[in-house]
């Protein structure tokens, strides 16, 4: 049973690497020189930027704990603040050398509604390859396993989720998934139409990654990006990744995706004995969907929980 695993894991790493392969050729041979005479970089220079690459190794490195040796909350605790810190802290140092290509711009939200945003105001597409490399390695790491970048890469998760597990005295509530799911997709649907209408980017009024800029300042909109910031903080206290559920467009797309993920959480029937340990364990809204059997089931952000939970071993992190 044990080499079946081995050969099955090996099946997905070679199925990865050609789907990375693919994704290399196709959105390279369509990076064009910028105005001016300014190259763009093109998507394969872009893939080779340590914040890329250290993206998919800390998602992936995320996967192989699960698959291969489980996760304790302390354990989850330190690779979170170890995200933050490289996503988020280190960019600070953005005129030293390696850490200047760590910078947090474009995050995921700007990668996602930028391009809409300026191929709008100039009435044509526009699509830097930076963008593309953002969104293809979150759509990567999303199918390769259920929200791998939401839940093991994306700094402002990683900080969410902390502050949530740091506090566990806190009365802890959980929002129904409809309600949620509806103001987020809700939110996506009428970006373009608000943006057309109104002139108004509804995502910059919502956006904490400001933050990972860290702007230092009296003026507004430095206030304001503070303020954002520090009500996803209070939130977290009580609330399970709040932006992450009730705002991200990301989020709403990672969900989408992640009913095409390869590795996900998976329920071994004949072992569970519907104790629901991990129900109450769980931070997510996901378990009971999937002791359901359902398709469509709440975000999962594959934190490990469950399995680290359950008594009967009977939750994986596997492929089918």
């Amino acid at each position: 049973m044990k080499s079946r695993h081995l050969r099955v894991d090996k099946t997905f790493e070679h199925l990865l690497c050609a789907v990375i392969l693919l994704l290399i050729v196709c959105l390279d041979a369509g990076a064009e020189d910028g105005g001016g005479g300014r190259r763009m970089i093109s998507f394969t220079e872009y893939l080779l930027f340590p914040r890329i690459w250290l993206s998919v190794l800390a998602g992936l490195g995320g996967w192989l704990l699960i698959r291969m040796v489980g996760i304790k909350k302390q354990v989850r605790i330190i690779y979170l603040a170890a995200v933050f810190i490289i996503f988020a802290v280190l960019p600070m140092f953005h005129g030293v050398g390696f850490f200047a290509k760590l910078s947090p711009h474009p995050s995921p939200l700007c990668a996602f509604a930028k391009p809409i945003l300026f191929s709008l105001q100039e009435g044509q597409l526009i699509f830097p390859p930076v963008f593309a490399g953002v969104l293809a390695m979150i759509a990567l790491l999303s199918i390769a396993g259920n929200k791998l970048f939401c839940g093991w890469v994306c700094p402002i998760g990683a900080l969410q989720e902390t502050v949530y597990l740091c506090f566990p005295r806190l009365k802890k509530l959980r929002i129904p998934f409809a309600a949620a799911s509806s103001v987020r997709i809700g939110l996506l649907i009428l970006f373009v139409p608000i943006l057309l209408g109104f002139g108004m980017y509804i995502y910059g009024y919502f956006n904490p990654f400001e933050i990972l800029h860290w702007p230092v300042g009296t003026d507004f909109w430095t206030l304001y990006a503070w303020a954002v910031i520090m009500l996803v903080v209070v939130l977290s206290l009580f609330l399970y990744r709040p932006f992450c559920h009730i705002i991200c467009p990301i989020g709403a797309l990672t969900w989408f995706l992640e009913h095409l993920s390869i590795a996900r959480i998976r329920l071994r029937k004949e072992t569970c004995n519907n104790c629901r340990v991990c129900v109450s364990k769980s931070p997510c809204s996901a378990m009971e969907a999937i002791l359901a059997g359902k398709r469509a089931r709440p975000d999962c952000y594959a934190c490990g929980a469950c399995v680290a939970a359950c008594p009967a071993d009977a939750l994986q992190f596997r492929m089918r």
